[in-house]
């Protein structure tokens, strides 16, 4: 496969991903903030903001932080590189360019999304009922990924668009995490039952953890499930065991790659980590190395498979927490 088709695919399954976990999000949160006071509510977009690394790119064009603002940054913003709708187009403008090696039905579930987008009224829909909005990016991004899983021969090409989604879901379950539960382990506050459920609502781990936890709801099982849990596709672990298994299929033969080398350490670690221990020590810096070893494990892909990593640069420039 040639480099430039490989890091088309790796891209269109990161910037899928993004659109869909920005719109989740921006749902749980939407919702979860109705009726708060004020400085609650500005709190909690903020968080938000955090989660996706965009809160300094915020701070910097906006005063104001309320929902309506927050959301208009999250999906319109043409000069967020971040946003659903540029999300889209990047994702959309990467399977145009290897139109040959995706799916007729997979470049047309992408394409009708963005013309989609283009044609609805994206400012009344944010004014009047966002919740429908976020609903459609969310199943529009599910038919994308169904699509690709049930249209396209599971080839290299298919493991660098599969690579690119999961790389991007654990960095983003991580820093979900990370955020979300930092008053809570740094003794400032006792997670209660409503907060656990945002959080595992904007992993769409709701029903999962309740059948595997079904009277027991507490900080240490909902970090545990979120990054730990072997069979929920949305746990960081379950998303290192996939992107390893792909890497390991696009190295030679007997060769563990740098990348491979970083991944497999990592995932070893949450393999074998104890919650509770984690829960004494410093949590909030171990998620910041399991983070920082997915993003290097990315930067090492394109190092050894694409071009150039010119889209790195755009990318991790929303690396910044405010």
């Amino acid at each position: 496969m040639l480099s430039r088709h490989a890091e088309h695919l790796f891209w269109t399954g990161r910037y899928v991903e993004r659109a869909a976990d920005t719109a989740r999000m921006l749902d749980v949160t939407y919702h979860g903030l109705l009726g708060e006071p004020v400085a609650e509510a500005r709190r909690g977009w903020l968080d938000l903001l955090d989660v996706l690394h965009l809160g300094r790119q915020f701070a910097d064009t906006h005063q104001l932080v309320d929902a309506r603002t927050v959301s208009n940054f999250l999906v319109v913003d043409p000069t967020n590189p971040g946003a659903i709708v540029p999300c889209v187009h990047k994702a959309r403008e990467n399977a145009r360019s290897v139109r040959e090696l995706v799916s007729t039905e997979l470049w047309e579930s992408i394409n009708n999304f963005w013309l989609e987008l283009q044609v609805r009224d994206l400012a009344r829909d944010l004014d009047q009922q966002p919740y429908e909005l976020y609903g459609l990016v969310r199943r529009r991004c599910q038919e994308v990924a169904g699509t690709a899983t049930e249209t396209m021969p599971h080839d290299d090409g298919w493991r660098f668009l599969l690579l690119g989604s999961m790389l991007e879901r654990a960095e983003m379950t991580c820093r979900l995490l990370n955020v979300r539960f930092a008053p809570f382990t740094e003794g400032e506050d006792e997670l209660g039952f409503h907060q656990a459920v945002h959080v595992l609502k904007s992993a769409s781990a709701s029903e999962a953890f309740r059948r595997a936890h079904p009277a027991a709801m507490t900080l240490e099982n909902v970090i545990e499930f979120l990054l730990m849990s072997p069979t929920f596709p949305r746990s960081v672990l379950f998303c290192l065991q996939s992107a390893e298994t792909e890497l390991l299929q696009l190295d030679a033969p007997g060769r563990l790659s740098r990348a491979l080398r970083v991944l497999g350490r990592r995932r070893a670690d949450l393999e074998f980590a104890d919650v509770g221990e984690l829960l004494a020590g410093d949590i909030h810096a171990f998620l910041d190395e399991v983070q920082n070893d997915v993003r290097r494990a990315a930067e090492l892909v394109a190092v050894q498979f694409f071009r150039h990593a010119e889209e790195f640069a755009v990318f991790h420039s929303l690396e910044t927490i405010a």
